[in-house]
């Protein structure tokens, strides 16, 4: 058989040259410089380490107190989620800055060691946010809510590690504020409410030592996310498609994400006439950030105004899957 080759298909515009993806420059060409000690230690805990030792001693109280292990397991499926990075840096034009301590290398991209903890936060911890709120009964509005949630702290974490020189999105970035590409946002943002929605199906119909299957939660829902959303930008943005083009399967990308937010929602919400939390945005930030007695008064105000009374020994309960 002859093998096929650019010139030999031309009139096929998806036929190219073969080897690597037409946009991907090595890791080994980098193209930004060296990141300072203090940066790099700066973005290892704004990145992720701040939160998971902070959350630490919290997911014990968990399991002493409550025997609700769901915490810790989310974080360490996080760490394990984390191996997805170097494919992720390859198909999404990532370098990081050269010389940062590493964890791992595959892909042909070394994954420095400030990231491990990063998905601990995002994919274990936020996460279990969205399992809260969709366990405890999540309107559509609330899914998008949460989409909204997690790219923007997302955005936050990353503006600043790109601004501290850590690491750069290279080459065509559609979307791109302040070094970030915000097509990543939603993509990121989706992937943690996929999580989050695959902890509520199977935390209470799977029961003792079973629980420890959703330690892989955190990888099927990023993955499943980007490959199933995600691919619509991946695939163009590792192709000779012309820039606008490009642009366009970003923006198409961004709207598929919206739509895998109602299709989750469709799956396992609370329907607009039925009573749930009266979360908002702001609420939502706020319900993680603030103390535990404004905590417990926000979260009576959002029964007050959703219409619904949660037991709080019930509720505990429930996210412990018992």
């Amino acid at each position: 058989m002859r093998a096929i080759s650019a010139s030999g298909d031309s009139w096929n515009p998806l036929v190219g040259e073969e080897g690597w993806p037409p946009n991907v420059i090595p890791s080994n060409e980098p193209t930004l410089g060296p990141a300072s000690l203090g940066a790099e230690v700066a973005f290892f805990f704004i990145a992720g380490a701040a939160v998971v030792i902070l959350a630490l001693p919290w997911a014990i109280r968990s399991i002493v107190q409550n025997s609700n292990w769901m915490p810790l397991i989310v974080m360490i499926g996080g760490l394990i989620c984390s191996l997805e990075e170097a494919m992720l840096d390859m198909l999404g034009h990532l370098h990081w800055a050269p010389g940062l301590a590493p964890a791992y290398t595959n892909f042909g991209v070394t994954v420095p060691a400030l990231i491990p903890l990063c998905y601990v936060a995002f994919l274990g911890l936020m996460s279990y946010f969205c399992y809260f709120v969709i366990r405890n009964g999540a309107k559509r509005e609330h899914y998008f809510m949460l989409l909204a949630m997690g790219g923007i702290l997302d955005a936050v974490m990353e503006t600043i590690g790109i601004n501290l020189g850590v690491y750069k999105y290279y080459g065509v970035q559609p979307f791109e504020f302040l070094n970030f590409p915000y097509w990543w946002a939603f993509i990121n943002g989706a992937s943690f409410v996929a999580v989050g929605a695959i902890l509520a199906w199977g935390v209470p119909r799977l029961q003792g030592r079973k629980k420890w299957f959703l330690l892989m939660a955190p990888s099927y829902g990023m993955a499943g996310t980007y490959f199933t959303v995600g691919w619509i930008h991946l695939i163009a943005h590792n192709s000779a498609l012309p820039t606008w083009a490009r642009w366009v399967a970003a923006a198409l990308m961004m709207v598929e994400a919206c739509f895998f937010m109602a299709l989750l929602h469709y799956i396992g919400g609370r329907k607009a006439d039925e009573p749930a939390l009266a979360w908002t945005l702001p609420r939502m930030f706020a319900y993680v950030l603030i103390p535990g007695r404004k905590r417990d008064e926000l979260w009576a105000t959002m029964e007050r105004e959703g219409g619904i009374t949660i037991d709080r020994e019930q509720k505990v309960r429930e996210l412990a899957g018992v």
